[in-house]
């Protein structure tokens, strides 16, 4: 019985027995040979299995991740994916330490796999003869990585599961393409800004829904802080060292890194902070999605940039200067000429024909002056930009003597934009007019819209809106003070924008073309209109409101008809127009009656619009208008009248003085001494008072 159970194992045990029950010089029969062969099959069928290893493929999660809103956030425990399968965010409450935490779940190593994947690595190195980096196809990066592992694992006769290979090739290439253990911060879209502090300290980051936030990731060794610290400097292209321990650069994904590496620089290690930018800019429709401006703000904007307004984006740190300044871009013609000079890059502008300049750290030890070799300011760019005849320059942050030649390009013609550090006005000016930037204050007359940005915490971790709309008016001469204009101003308390006064440079951009405040204030309306629409529709991606602002400034009629097949016509009433009346912050000839009502006609017309019916309201208002204008006629008669009435009256009453001699005017002389000028007229007039003429410097005599 046991041996039949044996028998029918067919192993080893089983072979040996079916040997003893042949006789001596017996071959094998056919059924033995079969089992054999069955057998060894079934050996080298396991082994090629074991060895087969799958595909490995990274997937981003496309969809957006909605945050619950939790007045309590010790009930907060959100999850969700930063790299599907491998790598998941998770934002919960600790109980132990009281405080939110960022928890990064990856996959789990065991000592075991630890090692193998420390071999695997260090082989990698030795063996890749091409920088990762540069491959820009993140599929090929992977395919090349995935052969250069297999390779080496058949080299070193290593047998893995399945498990075991897609687990050490999400770590390999974690660490060869990616950013080692901040790479899953940087995929995430909620995060802001990512900060380390030392060593043995965990990193904290900036997300958007709880702002300040402290992770589970820790650099516990000070060699692998200060070599991921001098892989950043290579991704960014910068060189870092012991002599030279400060970096200052942005990563391929527009990302900005500032970063130490010395230890009797920063104390606790190295360090480094990285500011995140979008690889997709803001599009200004976003920007009002946000709540960072409004329709109304935006047109205002679109129309001042059109016509080569000369702005300053001001704020403090981290108010969203530089992504406010790249969705404005957005308004530029599309065949303007634009430069732009940053010491970083971080903007990214959708027109073609854009020049963009990057400042460059020289090399070497410095010179008597202070400058390295080969070095390329901001100011050297700025110089050589005007020489480009540009239609607009842009400079990504003006912070030194780079600003005396943008305020000298601005004089000249040039329309210039940039971000300023500051918070207020009188902070831009009195940084402007001092020392290191030092401007004379009549150049800051050039400058004609500062917009100030701050960030709202107390509207959301990640608010930021567009404070005040200034504009500059004059510079007094004698006292340096400027002149300034609020044209709109945000209300903390309702989180709304308001207008303030009316535009000062609207009309002045719209004199120049020999339009009307009329018009400007019609066509700026208009463009608030399609602002809307835009957001209506959902048109927010940046590379369509570009096409569509392109559009509108080539064949604005078919933006018009896009708006009515959807049920949006263009609103042109009477108030409207009753608003534009009121419009007149500067001296112009002003439209009567049906004059205002027949240039909006004409306007329509230029724009190739259908004229708009004259309503009930409209044709009362016109009424109305011309009555008024026949009662201001008709007083101002009256008052000239009574002026006249009243000189004669005046000339009659006087007492008639002695008789003068004839006098005519001989020659013009300067004013030396008043008091003698007026004993030489006072005898020729008698006693009538010094005339104006005589006080300016004219000399009369008498005639013979």
């Amino acid at each position: 019985m046991v041996l039949d159970e044996i028998k029918g194992m067919r192993g080893m045990l089983y072979r040996k027995l079916k040997k003893e029950e042949r006789r001596p010089g017996e071959l094998p029969g056919a059924e033995d040979v079969e089992a054999e062969r069955g057998r060894f099959k079934e050996i080298i069928g396991e082994k090629e299995k074991e060895m087969e290893l799958p595909g490995f493929a990274v997937k981003k999660p496309k969809h957006i991740v909605e945050f619950p809103e939790m007045e309590d956030v010790t009930q907060l425990n959100v999850t969700y994916p930063l790299m599907e399968p491998f790598v998941y965010a998770n934002i919960r409450w600790d109980k132990e330490k009281k405080e939110l935490v960022y928890v990064v779940v990856e996959p789990q190593l065991t000592a075991e796999e630890k090692k193998l994947l420390k071999q695997i690595s260090d082989a990698m190195i030795e063996l890749i003869d091409v920088q990762l980096s540069a491959i820009k196809e993140q599929g090929k990066a992977i395919e090349y990585l995935e052969k250069q592992v297999v390779k080496i694992i058949k080299e070193f006769g290593v047998r893995l599961t399945r498990n075991q290979y897609i687990k050490l090739m999400y770590y390999i290439y974690r660490n060869f393409v990616g950013f080692n253990e901040i790479n899953a911060l940087l995929d995430d879209p909620n995060i802001e800004d990512i900060s380390c502090d030392g060593v043995n300290t965990p990193l904290y980051i900036i997300h958007r829904k709880v702002g300040s936030i402290k992770t589970n990731i820790i650099f516990s060794n000070m060699e692998e802080l200060r070599e991921f610290v001098i892989k950043l400097a290579e991704r960014c292209g910068r060189y870092v060292s012991y002599a030279e321990p400060i970096l200052d650069g942005t990563l391929p994904d527009g990302s900005r890194v500032s970063a130490t590496l010395a230890g009797d620089v920063a104390t606790r290690g190295p360090t480094f902070t990285i500011r995140k930018f979008s690889e997709r800019p803001i599009s200004p429709i976003e920007q009002m999605d946000f709540h960072t401006v409004s329709a109304e703000m935006l047109a205002y904007y679109w129309f001042l940039i059109e016509n080569g307004a000369s702005m300053l984006i001001v704020g403090g740190v981290a108010t969203g200067k530089t992504s406010f300044l790249n969705s404005l871009c957005m308004f530029i013609p599309p065949e303007a000429k634009i430069v732009s000079i940053e010491d970083t890059r971080e903007l990214r502008i959708p027109n073609e024909h854009w020049v963009p300049s990057l400042a460059r750290v020289g090399f070497g030890i410095p010179m008597p002056t202070g400058e390295k070799y080969g070095g390329v300011s901001l100011f050297d760019l700025l110089k050589e930009s005007f020489r480009q005849n540009p239609d607009y320059v842009i400079v990504g942050e003006t912070r030194g003597k780079e600003a005396y030649v943008m305020f000298q390009g601005m004089s000249s013609g040039h329309p210039s934009m940039s971000t300023f550090h500051a918070g207020s006005i009188d902070t831009v000016i009195k940084r402007l007019t001092t020392p290191p930037i030092e401007l004379s204050p009549s150049l800051l007359e050039s400058l004609n819209v500062i917009s100030i940005m701050i960030h709202a915490r107390e509207k959301g971790k990640s608010a930021r809106r567009v404070r005040e709309i200034v504009e500059i008016i004059s510079v007094d001469p004698k006292t340096d003070e400027v002149c300034t204009n609020v044209v709109f101003k945000w209300d903390p308390v309702t989180d709304k924008f308001e207008k303030v006064n009316e535009s000062v440079m609207v009309e002045k951009f719209i004199a120049a073309k020999g339009g009307t405040a009329e018009e400007a204030v019609v066509e700026i309306d208009r463009r608030r209109q399609v602002v809307e629409w835009m957001f209506e529709a959902g048109i927010k991606d940046f590379e369509e409101v570009t096409e569509i602002v392109n559009l509108y400034y080539k064949e604005r009629k078919k933006i018009f008809e896009m708006m009515a097949k959807e049920g949006r016509e263009l609103k042109a009433g009477a108030g409207l127009m009753a608003a534009a009346r009121q419009y007149t912050p500067m001296r112009r000839p002003e439209l009567k009656g049906n004059d205002r009502i027949k240039a909006k006609l004409m306007l329509n017309e230029r724009h190739d619009l259908k004229p708009v019916a004259l309503g009930e309201e409209a044709r009362e208002e016109a009424e109305a208008a011309k009555a008024a204008e026949e009662e201001e006629m008709e007083e101002a008669s009256m008052a000239k009248e009574r002026e006249e009435a009243e000189r004669e009256i005046a000339t009659a009453t006087r007492p008639i003085a002695q008789p003068r001699p004839t006098r005519r005017l001989v020659e013009l002389r300067s004013m030396k001494d008043t008091s003698t000028m007026k004993k030489e007229t006072g005898q020729m007039q008698g006693e009538r008072p010094v005339s104006v003429l005589s006080l300016l410097g004219f000399k009369f005599i008498k005639e013979k």
